[in-house]
């Protein structure tokens, strides 16, 4: 009988290569040294980190406006983040339920959903993702990176520490607080370049904010006190943010790019200088709200791509809107735009080539096509638009597929069903990966 830590090498190199299943693989190259050496490392496939499973309403989902104009601290309750705390604490009570992950590609990957346990992500609300770092709220404001497989979890400066707050005394629910306050996250590439050991150098990592109703930006590094603002133009709102060739770029909702100067080489580029953005580009858009923009590079170009959404209540019957019978929205199409820097302007881009794109309320990036059986010059995105879902206080995430440029049609990436009403799911890109 043969001993199967004996088998031929060439018999398990077959094998293994036979395996297109990210688990099974995993599996075969952990039973032992001689199988690991037979198969060689493999590229991991973007995964989509699924909603915890369907919760109740919250008490209040909707946007908060300009009542809260801010001053104060909200770091006095204690008794609030004590009860939260123990919500988040499975000891004692049922155990919390397992987070589900799919990876997209390969064949048959995205019908596999995989639990792990993940009770730090409980209840929390997901920000951004850059790398394997995803980045959560609490309901008490506090702000953590957070890598799902190690679980190894990293404070960044809490929600109250920004130079913009909530009115001391006015009326915030816990929801409020986590679901409304913060937009976005990003970390820098330095930051998540060391992503996949599960440590971070804390010097090298900087995250970046879009916050508050006025949609601002700020910087902070893991374990900094507080939040600095990065001083931009006249009262511009920021939609999106990308770490683009060392510096960190942003886009308004009308279109103008800006780019902050921070100096990321610098073991301590945030309290020396008062960060700024300049223009890049003036704004060129027309007010949309059923839209959504992200920034995001391709093949060294920086991209502008535009997401355009459906109203589908103005389809339905005063009954149906009622009755709160969904979808109330779904995507369109997309349009892309590349920027010539040297001459300042965009020029439309119908063809991604052999790349794909991954948008949503991850750090969005191109990915080359082949490298995980991934289809090429099409769209991969998410539901990210809060206007749809937490202003209709109905739960997000039935928006999802992949659109092709080519044909124009949208396929779904997972088949079944996530969704929640402040944090559907998100993209989770592993840092190898990225174009």
């Amino acid at each position: 009988m043969a001993v199967w830590s004996q088998l031929p090498d060439d018999l398990l190199s077959f094998i293994g290569m036979k395996l297109d299943i990210l688990a099974d693989r995993c599996r075969f190259r952990s039973v032992c040294k001689s199988w690991r050496c037979c198969l060689p490392p493999f590229a991991q496939p973007p995964l989509l980190m699924l909603s915890l499973e369907q919760q109740p309403p919250p008490e209040s989902t909707e946007e908060y406006d300009e009542k809260y104009e801010y001053e104060g601290d909200d770091d006095d309750d204690e008794e609030e983040k004590e009860k939260n705390k123990k919500e988040d604490n499975s000891d004692g009570n049922p155990p919390l339920p397992l987070r589900g992950f799919v990876g997209i590609g390969g064949a048959n990957e995205h019908d596999v959903v995989y639990k792990i346990e993940l009770p730090e992500a409980h209840l929390r609300r997901c920000v951004g993702s850059t790398g394997n770092w995803i980045i959560t709220i609490d309901k008490s404001g506090l702000i953590y990176l957070l890598n799902p497989f190690s679980r190894v979890q990293i404070n960044l400066p809490r929600q109250s520490k920004f130079e913009y707050k909530f009115i001391k005394g006015s009326y915030v629910t816990p929801e409020i607080r986590r679901d409304s306050f913060t937009k976005k996250i990003i970390l820098s590439s330095a930051g998540s370049s060391e992503s996949n050991s599960g440590s971070i150098n804390k010097k090298k990592c900087i995250a970046m904010a879009i916050h508050h109703w006025k949609q601002k930006l700020a910087i902070a590094r893991p374990d900094d006190a507080s939040w600095t603002t990065v001083h931009t133009p006249g009262t511009t709102s920021f939609v999106d943010i990308i770490f683009y060739k060392e510096h960190f770029y942003a886009v308004s909702f009308f279109g103008m790019i800006v780019v902050c100067d921070i100096d990321v080489t610098n073991d301590d580029p945030l309290h020396k200088t008062t960060p700024k953005a300049s223009v890049v580009t003036e704004n060129w858009l027309k007010l949309n709200c059923y839209k959504k923009i992200y920034l995001v590079e391709w093949m060294g170009e920086l991209l502008l791509v535009i997401k355009f959404v459906e109203d589908l209540r103005k389809t339905k019957t005063e009954e149906d809107r009622r009755r709160k019978i969904l979808p109330f929205y779904k995507t369109e199409k997309f349009e892309l735009y590349k920027l010539d820097f040297a001459n300042k302007k965009w020029e439309e881009v119908n063809n991604l080539e052999e790349y794909c794109l991954f948008l949503g309320d991850n750090t969005s990036v191109s990915i080359f096509a082949n490298d995980y059986s991934l289809k090429k010059n099409c769209i991969y995105f998410t539901d990210d638009f809060t206007h749809g879902y937490r202003g209709t206080k109905t739960p997000g995430g039935l928006d999802m597929g992949v659109f092709d440029l080519e044909d124009k049609s949208i396929q779904p990436h997972y088949k079944s069903i996530s969704t929640c009403y402040y944090s559907p799911p998100i993209w989770i890109i592993p840092t190898s990966f990225v174009k």
